[in-house]
C-alpha cells in the first residue's frame, strides 16, 4: 500500500514536470533586451541565447547577420539532458562600429508540440579607437630631449587594429603598450633640443583570428591624429653682427645668447679667422662683446663658436655657429641708375651713382663722365651721386655714364676700376587728338576719314556731307572682276562703285586723292596731296600739328591689282581692298619712325599702333600717296 502511494506520487509528479515544465513552449530567458549595448571585442568573446526551459535543437535555427564566423554550442546546464541554451564564439574579430542582429526560429519544445515561435535581438561592436589625450599635449613647448611621448586611446585598440607611429623629423624610438589603453614612445637618442616635431599616428582595422592568434585580414591604413611640439631651446645664438661687407676697421663683434651663458667656456669656444687681437667682453649674462684692435681693409673674417661653449646650466651648443663679414675695401660703383641696358628711360631723369662707401664727393664728381656729353649739376643722397642734365635728353639716344679710376675714400681704399652703364631713353612720341567716326557704309572710308581729319581741324560735318563734297562718277560697271577691258568709274574724278556694293560688280570701290582733297577744300581747309612720299614726310607733318590721310589696303581683304578703262578709254589701276586712315601720331624721331598710331574709322580702332615697316607695306600698294591736311 505504502508503494502504491509512492508509486501515484511519482507519476503525478512526473505528469506535473511534462504538463508544467517540457510541453509548453520555451520562452527566451536570455537576453532581457532584444537591443544589447557595445560589446567588447579585443578578447575571445560569446554571444549567448538561454531558454527557460529545454527546446527541440533539430527544429531551431539561428542566423547572424552580417555574417560572422564562428561556431553555435547546445548547453545542458538547468535540465541534464536537454539543451536549455546557445552560446555562440566568434573564431575571428567582427567589424568595427557595427551592430550584429542575431534572428531565430523554430523554437518549439522537446517534442516539438505547440505553436513555434521566434526571437530575434543584436549587439552593437564598438567604434574605431580614437585618441583620447598625449603628453605632451598639442602643441607644448619645451619638452625635453629624453621625455617620453604618452598617447592614450579612448578604448583598447589591442586585437581590432593596429597602430603605427611616424616623427618628423625621423626619429627612432622604441614602442610599448600598456593595459591603460596608452602606448609609450621613447626615444632611442633623444629629441633635438630646439626643433619642432610631428608624430602621425595611423591606425588600420584588422581582422583578427583568436584561435590562431594572428592577423588574418588588414584594412586601408589612415592617419587619425597628429601630435605637434617642440622641444626645450638649445643654448645658441639669437641675433649677431655685424654682416655682410663693407664693415668699419673699429666695428665691434657682438654676440646675443638665447640663454645665460657660462662666460669662460665660451670665450674658450671662440675663434676668428683671420686671427685678430682685441678684448672680450659681456653685456650682461647673454652678451658677448669682442672690440678688435683694428680690423685689416678688405678683408673677410670668419667668427666661429664650437659645440664646447657651454650655457649656464651646462648645456652645450649642438652645433657649431659662425658668420662671417668684409671689411670695408675698394670703392666701387653698387649700381646704377638708369641701370646698364634699359630702353625707354625718360628724357627728363636724372642719372644716379650708388657707391657702396662713403667717397670724396668732389673727387667722384671729377671722375664723372656722360657720353654724348650732357651738361648738368651735381647733387648726393647718402653715398648716391646725383647728376641732373640741364636741359631734357635727347629721343632714342644712347648715354653711357662713366666713374673713371681714382675715387677717393673716407674710410677704406681708394677705387682702381673703371665703372661705366649705357641706357637708352625713351622714343618720341606725338599724337594729335583726332577723332574717330566710325564709317556707315560699307564703301565710305574715304569720306569717313576726311571726316576725322576736318572735326580735328574744327570743321563738323556729316559723313554724307563729305561723300556728297567728293562727289561721285556714277558710270555702271560692265564687264567681269578682274577683266581689263571691263567699264566702270575713274576715281580720279568721283567716287566709283555703290556706297554699299549693291551694283555689280558686287562691291564699291572708292575715290583716289584728288577728289578727297577738293572735298576738304570746299569745307575752308587746306589739302596738299602727296606722292612718292616717305614716313619722314609724314612724322614731321604731325609733329608740326597736321594729321595725314593715307591710301593703302585694309589688311583684312586679299590685295591684288585689279584693272578696268572709263567709257573714254582711259586705263585704272585699282587694288582689291581699298582702305583710307588717317595717321594721327608717330613714336621715334622724325628721322626715324618706329611706328605710327593711326584712327581706323572702317573697322572701329580709335588708336591703333603699327611698325613702320608694317606701316610702309601697305602703303606701297598706292605709292606712297596721302594728303596733308591743314
Amino acid at each position: 500500500r505504502r508503494a502504491l502511494i509512492i508509486n501515484i506520487i511519482f507519476f503525478v509528479g512526473l505528469a506535473f514536470l511534462f504538463l508544467v515544465i517540457v510541453l509548453p513552449t520555451p520562452k527566451v530567458a536570455f537576453p532581457t533586451e532584444p537591443s544589447l549595448g557595445i560589446t567588447e571585442i579585443n578578447e575571445p568573446f560569446s554571444i549567448s541565447i538561454k531558454f527557460d526551459r529545454p527546446i527541440n535543437k533539430k527544429e531551431f535555427k539561428i542566423e547572424i547577420l552580417p555574417p560572422l564566423k564562428g561556431e553555435w554550442s547546445p548547453q545542458n546546464k538547468d535540465f541534464l539532458l536537454f539543451t536549455n541554451q546557445l552560446i555562440f564564439s566568434p573564431k575571428e574579430t567582427p567589424n568595427l562600429d557595427t551592430r550584429y542582429f542575431i534572428a531565430s526560429s523554430g523554437i518549439k519544445n522537446i517534442f516539438s508540440l505547440g505553436k513555434e515561435t521566434k526571437y530575434s535581438f543584436s549587439f552593437k561592436t564598438p567604434p574605431v579607437p580614437k585618441v583620447e589625450k598625449t603628453l605632451p599635449a598639442e602643441k607644448d613647448q619645451g619638452v625635453l630631449p629624453g621625455q617620453e611621448i604618452k598617447i592614450t586611446f579612448d578604448r583598447s585598440p589591442k586585437n581590432i587594429t593596429e597602430v603605427e607611429f611616424t616623427a618628423t623629423p625621423e626619429v627612432a624610438f622604441d614602442t610599448s603598450f600598456d593595459q591603460d589603453q596608452t602606448y609609450t614612445l621613447k626615444p632611442k637618442e633623444g629629441w633635438r633640443k630646439s626643433t619642432d616635431y610631428s608624430i602621425k599616428i595611423f591606425l588600420t582595422e584588422i581582422t583578427y583570428n583568436y584561435d590562431e592568434k594572428k592577423v588574418v585580414d588588414r584594412k586601408e591604413k589612415k592617419e587619425i591624429s597628429n601630435l605637434s611640439f617642440r622641444t626645450i631651446e638649445a643654448p645658441g645664438v639669437a641675433n649677431y653682427s655685424p654682416t655682410g661687407s663693407g664693415v668699419l676697421v673699429d666695428t665691434k663683434v657682438k654676440i646675443d645668447f638665447k640663454q645665460d651663458m657660462d662666460q669662460e667656456k665660451t670665450e674658450a669656444a671662440l675663434s676668428i679667422s683671420p686671427t685678430t687681437e682685441g678684448n672680450i667682453s659681456w653685456e650682461g649674462p647673454r652678451t658677448l662683446i669682442f672690440t678688435p684692435n683694428s680690423w685689416q681693409k678688405n678683408t673677410t673674417y670668419y667668427i666661429t663658436i664650437t659645440t664646447d661653449a657651454r650655457a649656464a646650466d651646462g648645456s652645450p651648443f649642438e652645433e657649431v655657429f659662425s658668420f662671417s663679414f668684409t671689411t670695408i675695401g675698394y670703392v666701387t660703383v653698387s649700381s646704377f641708375y638708369p641701370s646698364h641696358g634699359t630702353y625707354g628711360v625718360s628724357i627728363y631723369s636724372k642719372v644716379q651713382i650708388i657707391f657702396n662707401q662713403a667717397v670724396d664727393h668732389a673727387s667722384a664728381e671729377s671722375k664723372f663722365s656722360i657720353s654724348p656729353q650732357t651738361n648738368g649739376s651735381f647733387s648726393w643722397n647718402g653715398n648716391t651721386l646725383i647728376f641732373t642734365p640741364g636741359s631734357p635728353l635727347a629721343y632714342s639716344q644712347s648715354y653711357t655714364t662713366t666713374i673713371g679710376v681714382g675715387v677717393k675714400t673716407v674710410y677704406g681704399l681708394d677705387s682702381v676700376s673703371q665703372f661705366s652703364a649705357t641706357f637708352t631713353t625713351q622714343s618720341q612720341s606725338v599724337v594729335l587728338g583726332v577723332p574717330s567716326y566710325a564709317q556707315q557704309h560699307w564703301y565710305t572710308c574715304d569720306a569717313a576719314a576726311a571726316r576725322s581729319a576736318l572735326a580735328y581741324r574744327g570743321v563738323y560735318v556729316s559723313e554724307a556731307a563729305v561723300y556728297n563734297a567728293i562727289g561721285f562718277d556714277n558710270t555702271p560697271f560692265s564687264g567681269s572682276w578682274g577683266d581689263p577691258n571691263s567699264i566702270w568709274g575713274d576715281p580720279d574724278v568721283g567716287r566709283v562703285g555703290g556706297i554699299d556694293g549693291m551694283t555689280p560688280p558686287g562691291h564699291g570701290y572708292g575715290a583716289y586723292p584728288g577728289p578727297v582733297a577738293n572735298a576738304i577744300q570746299s569745307f575752308g581747309r587746306g589739302a596738299e596731296i602727296k606722292s612718292g612720299w616717305n614716313v619722314s614726310g609724314i612724322a614731321q607733318e604731325i609733329a608740326t600739328g597736321n594729321p595725314v590721310m593715307v591710301w593703302w589696303v585694309n589688311r583684312v581683304w586679299p590685295a591684288y591689282e585689279v584693272y578696268w578703262k572709263t567709257p573714254g578709254g582711259k586705263t585704272i589701276r585699282g587694288v582689291n581692298s581699298l582702305h583710307v586712315q588717317v595717321v594721327k601720331g608717330f613714336t621715334g624721331t622724325i628721322e626715324n619712325p618706329t611706328s605710327f598710331i593711326v584712327t581706323d574709322s572702317g573697322y572701329g580702332y580709335p588708336s591703333q599702333t603699327i611698325s613702320t615697316s608694317n606701316f610702309i607695306s601697305y602703303w606701297s600698294w598706292f605709292g606712297y600717296t596721302g594728303i596733308i591736311v591743314r
